[in-house]
Formats: C-alpha cells, sequence, structure tokens
C-alpha cells in the first residue's frame, strides 16, 4: 500500500472536513446565521463522505471493513469510528437546522461532531507511527497533522467572519498558531531523523535527496506559508483564503505521501 492516493485523498480530505466541523462547532456559538451554518456543515459532511470512501475503496473487500471495526486495538479502528460518528452527528446537525430545532440541540450535535472529527485525525495522526520501523518511531510525526486540521479550521472560520461581517482577529491569530504548530512539527519530525544514524539518511532524503521537493513546497510551502498568507493578506481576502485552504488539502496529502515512501516497502495498519 506504499504511496497510495487513496490513503493520501483520505487523510486530506478528514482534515479539511474536521477543521470545518471544528469551525462549525464554534461558529455555533457565535450567533451566524442559519445559512452560513448550513454551508459549513454541508461542506464538511461532503468532505468526510468522500474521505471515508476513498478509505473503505483502499480497504477492499468487506471482509477487510468488518476486520478493522472488529478491532479496538488499531488506530484505524478509532480513524473509522471518528468518520462515522463525525458524519452522523452532522447529519443529525442539518436535520436540526432545517426543522429549525432549538439551539441547544444544534450547539450539541455541532460539538459532538467536531470531536468525533478531532478522535478521527489524532488516529490518522497515531496510525502512522510504527516502532518497528525507525524512520516511522515517533509521535512527532502526528505534529503536521494536527496543524494542518488547526489551520483548516481558523480558515474557515476566518470565511465564516468574512460572510458574516464580524470581528476576524481571533481567527488571524488562530491561523498564526497553526501554522507555527505545523512548522515545529516539520521541524521537530527532521530533528528525530537527524539524531539518530539509523534514520539519518532519511532526513537527507526530506531535507535536499528525492523527497526534498515534495517537502519544501508540498509541506512547507503549502502547509505554513500559503495558510498565513490567505489568513493575514489583505487584498483578495476570499481568493487567497481558498489558496490556502487548498495549500493545506496539498500539504496534508502530500506529508501523508511523504511518509509511506520513506516508510519503505511495507505498510501494516495493524500491529504484528
Amino acid at each position: 500500500m506504499v504511496g497510495d492516493w487513496t490513503l493520501s485523498i483520505f487523510a486530506a480530505l478528514l482534515c479539511v472536513g474536521a477543521g470545518l466541523f471544528a469551525a462549525l462547532a464554534a461558529s455555533e456559538f457565535s450567533d451566524f446565521t442559519e445559512r452560513t451554518l448550513k454551508i459549513c456543515a454541508a461542506l464538511g459532511f461532503v468532505c468526510l463522505s468522500l474521505g471515508g470512501f476513498a478509505a473503505i475503496s483502499n480497504l477492499g473487500r468487506p471482509s477487510m471493513i468488518l476486520g478493522v471495526f472488529g478491532n479496538p486495538k488499531s488506530w484505524l479502528f478509532w480513524e473509522m469510528i471518528g468518520v462515522t460518528g463525525a458524519l452522523a452527528a452532522s447529519l443529525i446537525y442539518l436535520i436540526c437546522l432545517y426543522r429549525e430545532a432549538d439551539q441547544t440541540r444544534t450547539r450539541a450535535f455541532s460539538l459532538i461532531s467536531a470531536l468525533f472529527s478531532l478522535i478521527a485525525v489524532f488516529a490518522l495522526g497515531a496510525n502512522m507511527v510504527m516502532s518497528w520501523r525507525p524512520v516511522l518511531n515517533s509521535y512527532t510525526l502526528m505534529l503536521p497533522f494536527i496543524g494542518l486540521y488547526w489551520s483548516a479550521a481558523s480558515l474557515c472560520f476566518l470565511v465564516e467572519r468574512e460572510f458574516e461581517d464580524a470581528e476576524k482577529a481571533k481567527a488571524k491569530i488562530s491561523s498564526a498558531a497553526a501554522a507555527c504548530v505545523t512548522g515545529l512539527g516539520y521541524a521537530a519530525y527532521t530533528g528525530y531523523l537527524l539524531s539518530d544514524p539509523e534514520t539519518l539518511e532519511g532526513a537527507r532524503e526530506i531535507l535536499s535527496g528525492s523527497l526534498s521537493l515534495n517537502f519544501w513546497i508540498g509541506c512547507a510551502l503549502c502547509g505554513v506559508v500559503l495558510p498565513l498568507a490567505g489568513a493575514f493578506t489583505r487584498k483578495a481576502k476570499m481568493l487567497l483564503t481558498a489558496v490556502g485552504l487548498a495549500g493545506i488539502f496539498i500539504a496534508v496529502f502530500v506529508w501523508q505521501n511523504l511518509l509511506l515512501d520513506i516508510g519503505q516497502a511495507a505498510w501494516h495498519f495493524f500491529k504484528p
């Protein structure tokens, strides 16, 4: 499964979709219009639905899918639980909105969908950590996933505040903090690789070798610079914010692929 693009598509859609649900939960406590809430919830539902389809198509046989849900010791189990829970909660949320339910209910289901999607993002990163592969034996590789998810949430919330003509300072500060987490995550992981002779070759591949273009453009530029530009550039705000979100999608896709590539020949979801 090394380099399988469906896994990277799933990861990218998951981080963006989870970011939309986090922004939705924040919006519920900001008295935004129902139209803005519906759009955010619907987009999050579509992203996670497509991501879930990509993940299931990668597993292939029904027996493999059932095997995932029957193995709670696997992080993939928690990814699927997170995605399924977020989709169910967001669907109920949309139904509540269309039926004009009490705000207490809509807030509760927005928080539930955000919580489940956060679990899925955390499990996504943890699933990449493999103690039997030195280059992947570090939890620092999870930080970019978390930072990129946070960036997506911040930019989505910023877009919503643009639509609502609301104050944007907090969303911009959140975007800056998220970009710092992403950048520090990249630095921490490459620092881990550089610190051990056994993983030094992996660091060279990422920083100056065959994977360097992917890392510096696909991860650093798209995952840190573009989201910051989208959050802080005054001209063409909406366009650059959309570019920033596209950059996050690309960065997650490339980061997942990069980890799969340096992980070498075999890829296992379950512990041996």
